[in-house]
Parts: C-alpha cells; sequence; structure tokens
C-alpha cells in the first residue's frame, strides 16, 4: 500500500535535505522517474572512482529510499519551561518537563544553528534578556 504520510515538522525536513544531499554528493541521477541510479559509465562518469566502486561493491547502484528516523519531541511552552519526548525510532529513551527539557531544548536549538557567530547573537539576546528582561520599546 502506500507509504504513510511523514510528520510535517522541521525534523523530517531536515533529514530529507540531507538524504537528498547524500543523494546528489553519491552522483544518482535524480531526473528521471523511480529509484535514483547510479548512472551509466561513460565519458564524464569514472567507472573506477573510490566513491562508485564502493556504492556498487555495497549494492546500492540504486538508491535507498529515503527513511524518517524519529528522534522525539521539543515544545517550548512560555515562562522557561519546556516539554520533551526523546526517542530512537519507536524507542523512548526520557520524557522531561519544566525546566530541564527547557534547558535540553535550548541546547538543541544552539547546536543546530549553522554558523557560529548565530549561535554567539542567540547566545547573547538570551544573556541580555535573562539579565534587563524583555524591549518593549517598539510595541
Amino acid at each position: 500500500g502506500p507509504a504513510e504520510p511523514l510528520p510535517q515538522t522541521a525534523q523530517v525536513a531536515g533529514q530529507q535535505g540531507s538524504f537528498a544531499a547524500r543523494m546528489l554528493n553519491r552522483g544518482y541521477d535524480l531526473s528521471k522517474q523511480g529509484p535514483p541510479l547510479l548512472p551509466e559509465p561513460d565519458q564524464s562518469v569514472d567507472p573506477f572512482s573510490l566513491l562508485r566502486v564502493w556504492l556498487v561493491a555495497r549494492g546500492l547502484e540504486e538508491a535507498p529510499e529515503f527513511s524518517f528516523l524519529s528522534l522525539g519531541l521539543l515544545a517550548y511552552i512560555g515562562s522557561g519551561k519546556a516539554l520533551n519526548q526523546v526517542e530512537l525510532g519507536d524507542v523512548p529513551i526520557f520524557n522531561y518537563a519544566g525546566r530541564v527539557a527547557f534547558a535540553l531544548w535550548r541546547t538543541v536549538y544552539l547546536t543546530k544553528q549553522a554558523a557560529t557567530r548565530n549561535q554567539a547573537l542567540i547566545l547573547w539576546d538570551w544573556l541580555r534578556t535573562e539579565a534587563f528582561g524583555r524591549d518593549f520599546t517598539r510595541l
């Protein structure tokens, strides 16, 4: 039957983006219908490139299907509190609520930032808000 729909979350989108990048970096042809295939060796494709030999040796001439791995849920609920449910696929690891969950939420939020500059700016904003409160001058 048809595949079960995936949740519409950033976690799914991030994993799908990483999967698509991996397929492109490995040289799979994504322009055709059906499962992505390694292109046939010709003038533009070296049949003995290390990557191609490795993929063929592992039986990956046809790309595997995307598979979502749930890592759980994080939700900020306000007032320095959050909820989290950490899991690996269908295996629950732990659940927390309150300040401990908020610390985990902030840690994950910071580590997901692509640039160190963004991490520093966010940290600075959090520290400034703790010290001086929110800036309401432009409301």
